[in-house]
Parts: C-alpha cells; structure tokens; sequence
C-alpha cells in the first residue's frame, strides 16, 4: 500500500481507520478533541453520535484513540506504510536468508552468555539441545523482527515465566495438554478463545477473543492457557511466525446487560506482562465495541489498559472499530477477515458449533498430545465432585453454583462454563446410541443419562422468578437432554 498526500494530509484520525472514507473517519473519530497530538484531526467529529454517548464515555476512549494517533504520528513514510499494509491485509511475512539466520543465532548465543541467569543455567541442565536449539531461538528472533538483545531479553522472561506457572522442572521441553489442569483445558474448549477456521486474506491465523468471558476464570488459568494457544499453536510453524496473527477482540455485551465480567486491572496487567515473554506476533488488532452505554464503560478499562501494555509494533497496527454486530463484522470483512466461518452471527450471539471448531480439528491432526478424554480415564462420567463455590455469576445475583452444574439459558456466559461443556461432550458420546434408537428407547436412554449424571453430582439450574438459580425438576432435566440430542442431529446435518 503507497501512501498519497492526501493520506497523509488528513491526520492521524484517518491513518488509524487507513483507507476508510471521510464521513467513516468523522463518525470513528468524535471523541478525538483537541487534545489529540495533532490539531488537523479536531474537526473529525459527528455530533449526532456525540449526543448518543455521555461526555464522560467520550473523555474516556478520547484518551486511547489519542495514543494510537500519536504513535501514527511519529511513523516515518515507509514505517507507516507498513503498520497499514499489516491492518489492511496486504502485509508481506518477514523476509529471510540464510545469511541473515545464520549470522542472527551467532549473535543470539553471543548476548544469551551476557544475560544468562539460574533459570536458563536450569534449562539448559534440563535439555540443552532444546534451549540452543534452532527452533526455540528463531521463535524469539523472528517475534523481534531479528533484533537480538530484545530477542535474548524477551527468551530470559519467557523461561522464568514458564518456570513461575508450569514448574521449573518443565523449562527443558514443551507443555503438552496432558500438563495442564482440567480447569485449563475447560478454558481451551470454552469458547472463550477461537481460532477461526479461514485465514484472513494474507495467511494469517484470525484469533477471537470474548470479552463476556473476562473474569470467569482464575489468573493462572488464563495464563496458562494463553501460553499453550500462543507458544503451541499460534507461534508453531515458521511461515506463523514470519506472517504474524490477527487478534479481533470482540464486544458480546447484549443491550441493556450488565452482565459482563472483567478481571480486575492488576491482574490483567499481569496477564499482558506474561503474553509479553511468549514468542507469537500480532501483526494486526482488531478491538470492536458495541457503542451502548453499558458495552463501553465495561470495556474502556480493558482496552485502555491493553493498548497501553502493547509494544509500539502493536500499538500502530491497532484499529478500534465501533458500531452494531453487523457493523463490526463489516469492518473485519474490509480488512481481509473472511465471514464465512466468522463465530458470532450478526446478533452477537457466539456460534457453539463453530467456536468448538479450532480446538476439535486440533485434536484431530494430534496437536493436543496427552490429552485423556473421560473414557480413556475409565469413568463414564469424569464431573470433577467439587462442591467448593466457583466465583462465577454470569447472571447478576448468581450465588453457589458449582463447576459440575450445568446452567439452563442462554447466551455465552452461561452456554461456556465449565459444567455445561462437560454436559454437551458427555452427551456426544451417547450420540450414535441415541439417534440410532426406537422413539421408545430413546425415552429410556434420556432417563438413563438422567440418573447418572445426577448420581454423579451434577445439578442442574434455571433462574427463578427471585432471579436465583434454582433447580430443575426430573421431567425438565429429560427436556434438556433431550433438547441437546436434537440439536446435535440438526449440527451434524448442517456439517
């Protein structure tokens, strides 16, 4: 993509939405006022909107919006052209030689001996073959655009970091699946990460993420599972590295619900510090947002603290895009990230069947080594018999409801948490018996699942009419089960 001087004479406001027409800028760009770092950009405002939003909102996003314009503005012709190329779709991967290699891994042994430490002296005790390895390394270089203190600094992190949340006893090889909790791999298959299933119009890997699953899970088990999608999957092959990823952050507020859940700041500023030591690049960030009042004031936290915590890489191909389900979704589609296999429909309402779709073609190919399913493990129902509360209400007034319960309603909060995944993957073993069955025996194949999993601890909850959860009667437990059995024929038709 060349820059024309008309591109350039139109500010910041118009090089963070690249290519998009004037009255698109305007509408993006109300609440970049005159502290902006560049005074052309005061007029780009649509007052219409103004009005639709409090000042207090404007105030708030004006402050991000202002620092990606600045860093925009401190971009050379040619550094510009490229963050563009990168959001736009038309970026080039990381060209290399093996000059370029050869002489990079020279010079990253070189400053590893000026930065090694105990954990690496560990690692290297462990496997050195893989700390020295090739692999591993180009990891780092290629993440840092081959710069090599950075490299050598940002693999230091990464191994203490590894040490602090796997074990120190695992620095000298990968984490498999089989290394992680049950509570991480419910996250893996949640829904809560996706990796969509078409690359977007350059080669690279689309990423979602939700933000009604913020706060659901514990610290480390976001962390954890962060590092297997980054290190093991999204940063695995060598063309990955060199192109970079596409991560859309994605607004699945409902109108009017306040039922969105956000970690606190500190910890997901740990979160970002942690993402920082893993190897994988994204080399365009999509963040879009419902514009209600509600879906801003829940997501301005979050955002402004993540483009804060980007490296200035990240920061100038960073696109914040606001508007309706169908809108946002028009917006990625003009930035090259394809509809067909998109995982929210224009509702907003998270596709289950896609969504499931990254993980279980992952399994499939052998990605995930290690992984048992719950009859590998010799138990025909493998519900973890917790009866500790989980700090979790994706409904508000949601009290005591347990990892095993599965939740009836809908929506993504409730469709994704632990209890309900563990439901619908328990029933999918039973699928063949029960489609293949007489109208009579599917009636007793129903009660049968019916009374194993309550002998195995699951409840299952509706809300009441005091907006508690409450528990369902026997005929409504055979409804739902009966209920998922159809929905699963209708799915598998649909494939």
């Amino acid at each position: 993509m060349t820059l024309t001087h008309d591109d350039q004479s139109r500010g910041p406001c118009a090089m963070i939405y690249g290519d998009d027409d004037d009255e698109t800028v305007r509408n993006h760009n109300k609440i970049f006022i005159s502290s902006a770092p560049t005074s052309g950009c005061c007029d780009c405002r649509d007052e219409s909107l103004q009005i639709s939003m409090p000042w207090n909102l404007q105030n708030e996003m004006k402050q991000t919006e202002a620092l990606l314009a600045s860093e925009m503005s401190k971009l050379s012709v040619e550094e510009m052209s490229k963050a563009l190329d990168d959001v736009h779709c038309v970026g080039e991967a990381i060209v290399e030689t093996p000059e370029l290699i050869h002489r990079a891994l020279a010079e990253f042994g070189e400053e590893v001996r000026a930065q090694s430490n105990t954990v690496y002296e560990i690692a290297l005790q462990q496997n050195r073959k893989y700390v020295e390895g090739e692999a591993f390394r180009l990891k780092f270089l290629r993440y840092n655009m081959f710069e090599i203190k950075s490299s050598v600094s940002q693999m230091m992190k990464f191994l203490k970091n590894k040490a602090k949340y796997f074990g120190i006893d695992k620095l000298g090889r990968d984490i498999m699946l089989s290394d992680l909790t049950n509570e991480d791999r419910d996250l893996l298959q949640s829904g809560f990460f996706h990796v969509q299933q078409c690359k977007d119009r350059s080669g690279r890997n689309v990423v979602w993420f939700f933000n009604g699953f913020l706060g659901m899970w514990k610290k480390d088990v976001m962390i954890r599972t962060h590092y297997f999608l980054s290190f093991n999957i999204l940063s695995s092959d060598p063309e990955l590295q060199k192109r970079g990823n596409v991560l859309v952050y994605y607004d699945t507020a409902q109108p009017g619900s306040n039922a969105i859940h956000r970690l606190q700041i500190s910890e997901h500023i740990e979160i970002m510090e942690f993402l920082a030591s893993v190897p994988c690049r994204y080399s365009s960030n999509h963040l879009c947002l419902k514009t209600g009042k509600d879906s801003l004031s829940l997501n301005n936290a979050i955002v402004a603290c993540t483009t804060r915590m980007f490296s200035r890489y990240s920061r100038v191909r960073t696109r914040l895009h606001y508007g309706n389900d169908m809108e946002l979704q028009y917006k990625l589609q003009d930035h090259g990230i394809s509809l067909k296999t998109c995982p929210v429909d224009e509702n907003g309402v998270v596709l289950e069947t896609v969504a499931r779709i990254w993980y279980e073609k992952s399994v499939l190919n052998g990605v995930f080594n290690g992984y048992s399913s719950a009859s590998d493990k010799g138990s025909d129902f493998s519900f973890d018999n917790d009866s500790s509360m989980t700090k979790v209400a994706p409904l508000d007034g949601l009290l005591g409801v347990r990892g095993n319960d599965v939740l009836l309603g809908r929506g993504t909060v409730v469709q994704f948490r632990p209890g309900n995944i563990r439901f619908r993957n328990y029933l999918n073993e039973h699928y063949d018996a029960y489609d293949t069955a007489s109208r009579v025996a599917k009636g007793r194949i129903v009660a049968e699942l019916s009374r194993a999993l309550k002998s195995n601890g699951v409840r299952f909850l509706k809300v009441g009419r005091d907006e508690q959860w409450v528990k369902c009667d026997d005929r409504e437990v055979e409804e739902t089960i009966a209920r998922r059995f159809r929905s699963a024929r209708k799915e598998k038709r649909r494939v």
